[in-house]
């Protein structure tokens, strides 16, 4: 049993063996800047309940928005992984934001802009979820790479 756990601590010791591996910070930023910042602040200042000069939309409308938001930010993080662009742990910080963002959009909707510590708290909330829905999917596609590598 003693040399089973030698063999483990050495096979996980090795660097190529681990399947996550982490992005510069600044190239992280960067794409969360294009992919989740920018598109989520221009739905927001443009069609939110906040200001008076944005498009006052109808909630269902703004619900299809917010998950063309997410979709658009999936899907572009997707395809920059593919490209190699970045590691896999770029979704970590994608899905956590787009929720944040999608959470003060959509409670502008029923809230004003005079509770926006709520509507902070709420949408903290959101990101909460985030991050534990990005973890699932990137322990399922982690595990997914462990048994194609065993195979």
């Amino acid at each position: 049993m003693n040399e089973n756990n030698v063999e483990l601590v050495t096979e996980n010791s090795n660097f190529e063996s681990q399947p996550l591996k982490r992005t510069n910070f600044f190239v992280s930023f960067c794409y969360l800047i294009g992919q989740v910042l920018v598109p989520g602040l221009l739905l927001f200042f443009l069609t939110s309940k906040d200001f008076n000069f944005t498009f006052k939309l109808p909630l269902w409308l703004m619900v299809v928005l917010s998950l063309a938001l997410l979709l658009f930010a999936l899907s572009t993080t997707f395809v920059t992984y593919k490209l190699k662009l970045h590691q896999l742990d770029q979704f970590t910080y994608i899905i956590p934001f787009a929720c944040f963002i999608i959470g003060l959009y959509l409670t502008s909707y029923w809230l004003d802009y005079h509770y926006f510590l709520i509507r902070f708290i709420i949408a903290f909330a959101c990101a909460v979820v985030g991050i534990f829905l990005a973890s699932m999917v990137l322990l399922i596609v982690v595990r997914g790479k462990k048994k194609i590598k065993k195979d």
